[in-house]
């Protein structure tokens, strides 16, 4: 009998009251909302016939909005961002948007090398996009002290671990 229904007769509000009045819903069966819709009753009934109502939707797009598309299509995902905005430090991805605009508000850059130099010129604070363009990292060799013995790795249990307690370790050795 579900499809004997006729959602296009009234609103969800006079079918509910309808259910009420004919004890087919119990009153402490009634939705949440409907003491609400009662109390306060919409200005316009929302009904499935009315027209909608023409408005003009603004541009959602801003400009760094391409920057941050070609960065993420270029360079790819960095990890987790934090949204927070406790967080002083900007993203990556951040950084990479505000040293574009600032490459093209000075105008001496082409438009196609702007991508390449704003990477560039994070290279120059040590941030590498491109892992290829990033100096080797440094392998220890034997030129330890022969006074201080090798400390041994750590062990971390795994059945007992948590999360405060590596919170705490890592407070400990800063």
């Amino acid at each position: 009998m579900a499809g004997a229904r006729l959602e296009k007769i009234g609103t969800i509000f006079t079918r509910v009251t309808g259910l009420l009045n004919s004890g087919a819903m119990k009153p402490q069966d009634k939705p949440l909302w409907y003491d609400i819709y009662e109390a306060f009753p919409p200005k316009y009934e929302p009904r499935f016939d009315r027209p909608p109502v023409n408005k003009d939707i603004p541009p959602i797009f801003y400009p760094e909005d391409i920057i941050r598309a070609n960065f993420y299509k270029k360079y790819g995902s960095t990890g987790t961002i934090s949204l927070s905005d406790r967080n002083p430090r900007p993203s990556l991805c951040q950084r990479f948007v505000q040293e574009y605009q600032r490459l093209e508000s000075e105008g001496n850059t082409p438009e196609d090398k702007l991508m390449e130099e704003a990477a560039l010129a994070l290279e120059a604070h040590g941030i590498y996009l491109d892992k290829s363009h990033a100096p080797p990292k440094e392998t220890k060799t034997e030129e330890m002290d022969e006074d201080e013995p090798p400390r041994a790795p750590k062990t971390v249990k795994l059945d007992t671990l948590r999360l405060a307690e590596l919170f705490k370790e890592s407070q400990d050795e800063k």
